[in-house]
C-alpha cells in the first residue's frame, strides 16, 4: 500500500471547497439523495420503528444485486406494508430477515447470521431511541465484536441519521467516519487526495480498477476523509452525501453533465459552488 500517499495540497483544496459548501450545503445533497427520500417515506408510514428498520437493513446492505437507490426504495415499500405488525425489536429483526431472504440474497447465509447476532444487541438499539448515534455505534461494535468504523456499521448509522433528519431530530455526528464503498474509494482517487501508482494520468477505467484495490484498505480512505472533515469542520458522515451522489454520476465525465444530472435531482446549491465541488472531486479526470 506504500504506492498510495496522501496529497496534502489536495486535502487543503478539497477541505476548502467543503468549508465553503458548509453543513447546510451537504444537507442539501442529503435532501435529494434517493436513499434519504425513501427513508423519509418510511418514517412517515412506520413511525418510531423506522429507525430500527433502517439501521438493521443498513447492517446487511452489502454485495447488492441492484443499485443502492433501487434497493432502499424496494425495502421501504416492503417494510411499509408490514411495519404496523412490528411491536418490538425482535419483530423488527424478523421483518428485515424476511426482506433479506427475498431481495438481498448474495451471501445470504452471512447476512442472516449477522441479523441473528444482532438479536443479542438490543441494548445498542436503545440508544437510537434517544437519538444517540455515536453511543449506538460504540455499543453495537462491542456486541458484534466488529470495528466500529467498518463500512456496514457506519452505513447503518448513516441510515439511522437519515430517519432522524426526516423527522427533524438533531443528533451528534462528530468523530463518525465515512462508510467506505466503491463510490467513495473512486472519488478518493479522482479528487487527487491520494497519489496513484506511477503518477501517470489515469483513465476512468484505470481509476475504477484502482478503487477496487483500494477497498482492501478502507482505513486509508477513512483517514483521508477524516482529515478533510477536521479541516473543513464538516462531519465526515455529511461529507459522504456529496461524494456518493457525485460518484454515482461520474461516468458522465464532463462537469456540465454531472452538474446537470445533480440539478435533475432537485439540488438547489449555487451554480458556481456546485461546479467547483464537482471539479475538485473529479480533478484527475478533468486535468
Amino acid at each position: 500500500m506504500n504506492a498510495y500517499l496522501v496529497n496534502k495540497e489536495r486535502v487543503k483544496v478539497v477541505s476548502s471547497i467543503f468549508r465553503s459548501l458548509g453543513r447546510e450545503g451537504c444537507e442539501e445533497f442529503i435532501r435529494v439523495d434517493p436513499q434519504y427520500v425513501s427513508l423519509s417515506k418510511l418514517s412517515s408510514l412506520c413511525g418510531a420503528v423506522s429507525v430500527w428498520l433502517a439501521a438493521l437493513n443498513g447492517l446487511v446492505s452489502y454485495m447488492l444485486s441492484m443499485r443502492g437507490e433501487e434497493f432502499w426504495s424496494l425495502f421501504v415499500d416492503f417494510a411499509a406494508s408490514r411495519c404496523s405488525k412490528v411491536r418490538d425489536f425482535s419483530e423488527a429483526v424478523e421483518l428485515v430477515k424476511e426482506f433479506t431472504r427475498g431481495y438481498n440474497r448474495l451471501y445470504l447465509e452471512a447476512k442472516i447470521k449477522r441479523l441473528d447476532k444482532v438479536l443479542r444487541c438490543g441494548d445498542a438499539f436503545k440508544y437510537l431511541g434517544r437519538s444517540q448515534i455515536k453511543e449506538y455505534l460504540d455499543k453495537l461494535s462491542s456486541c458484534l465484536k466488529t470495528e466500529k468504523n467498518s463500512k456496514t456499521l457506519v452505513f447503518s448509522a448513516k441510515m439511522a441519521y437519515y430517519v432522524f433528519r426526516s423527522v427533524e431530530v438533531n443528533t451528534d455526528l462528530s468523530s463518525i467516519s465515512i462508510p467506505v464503498d466503491r463510490r467513495v474509494a473512486l472519488v478518493t482517487l479522482t479528487s487527487g487526495l491520494l497519489t496513484t501508482p506511477n503518477k501517470t494520468k489515469k483513465t476512468l477505467k484505470e481509476l475504477e480498477d484502482l478503487a477496487e484495490e483500494l477497498l482492501r484498505y478502507p482505513e486509508v480512505v477513512r483517514e483521508v476523509w477524516d482529515s478533510v472533515s477536521r479541516e473543513s469542520g464538516i462531519p465526515a458522515l455529511l461529507i459522504d452525501a456529496p461524494i456518493w451522489l457525485i460518484g454515482g454520476h461520474i461516468k458522465a465525465r464532463k462537469t456540465s453533465e454531472i452538474v446537470k444530472n445533480l440539478r435533475s435531482l432537485g439540488i438547489l446549491i449555487n451554480e458556481v459552488l456546485l461546479t467547483r465541488l464537482v471539479n475538485e472531486l473529479t480533478y484527475l479526470l478533468l486535468s
